[in-house]
């Protein structure tokens, strides 16, 4: 069966991050997807100047009033960059009305900061959401304004990570996924706890100096595929680790201005191949 899952993000119309960057890579992963733009950018923020940016937050009701009258079926919903708190209330509504999981990236914040136009009281209706998901993917930050806790910085072991997985696994998240995890300079990952079993897992890759944009979009794409697939967790993060080391590899090798995403289209056939064994494995 192909997963539909109703992805709700920004998108810019250049720069493959946000749903530029995810849709395509969802789609190698078999997930079929409905659209739900939150914000619509002439490009994204990182890099550019004079951005034509569109709150989308009418058009989101307008979208969803049609959609709830249609006899449709979601198998998910993945959210994104969502601008306000009216964008949170209106897709908690239409995933309590259809009955739709939730797989969460509580997108807020980076390097213990909000970003521009988030605060506590944003973080608090992110919260509200993360409580209703089954997976959330928050970073170090978004981690910390969701727990209410110390950001943690750069200095911080296992001990540390493991204590704030199990805080935000208190939000309710049957698995929890915190990104940008790093213990050692040369390496940066992913930590995984997943409630059920009771078990903490670190998948980790090469770190690199560069500042990459969408990379975090990725892994919600490749890992939010997976999960509703039924594919393990940490299969999936290992998938998504491995197809980022080699686009990002492809992207430095064109020696051009990072900001325009990263050059992941060269190596979508062998994503593809690998989810597919992935499928077969639980078949």
């Amino acid at each position: 069966m192909i997963p539909r899952l109703l992805v709700a993000s920004d998108l810019p119309g250049l720069g493959k991050v946000a749903l530029a960057g995810s849709l395509p890579i969802m789609a190698a992963c078999q997930a079929e997807t409905a659209i739900l733009p939150t914000v619509l950018l002439s490009s994204h923020t990182g890099g550019f100047k004079n951005i034509q940016i569109d709150d989308y937050t009418a058009g989101m009701a307008g979208f969803l009033s049609q959609w709830q009258e249609l006899d449709l079926v979601f198998d998910g919903l993945v959210t994104g960059y969502l601008k306000n708190k009216d964008q949170i209330a209106l897709l908690i509504d239409f995933a309590e009305k259809k009955k739709i999981p939730l797989f969460v990236d509580p997108i807020m914040g980076d390097n213990g900061q909000f970003y521009q136009g988030f605060d506590q009281a944003y973080a608090q209706n992110i919260r509200r959401l993360c409580q209703k998901a089954d997976v959330i993917t928050p970073n170090l930050t978004e981690a910390a304004f969701l727990t209410d806790t110390a950001y943690l910085g750069d200095s911080y072991g296992p001990a540390q990570i493991e204590n704030l997985l199990w805080q935000l696994s208190d939000l309710g998240p049957q698995i929890t996924v915190l990104t940008g995890v790093s213990f050692e300079k040369d390496k940066i990952g992913l930590a995984l706890y997943q409630k059920k079993a009771d078990k903490i897992v670190y998948v980790m890759a090469k770190r690199y100096p560069q500042l990459f944009y969408g990379t975090g979009d990725i892994v919600t794409a490749i890992m939010a595929s997976g999960y509703f697939h039924g594919i393990a967790a940490e299969k999936s993060a290992r998938l998504a680790l491995d197809f980022l080391d080699e686009a990002i590899q492809s992207t430095l090798a064109l020696k051009r201005d990072l900001k325009y995403g990263l050059c992941y289209e060269p190596h979508l056939f062998e994503l593809i191949k690998q989810h597919h064994l992935l499928l077969e494995e639980i078949k």
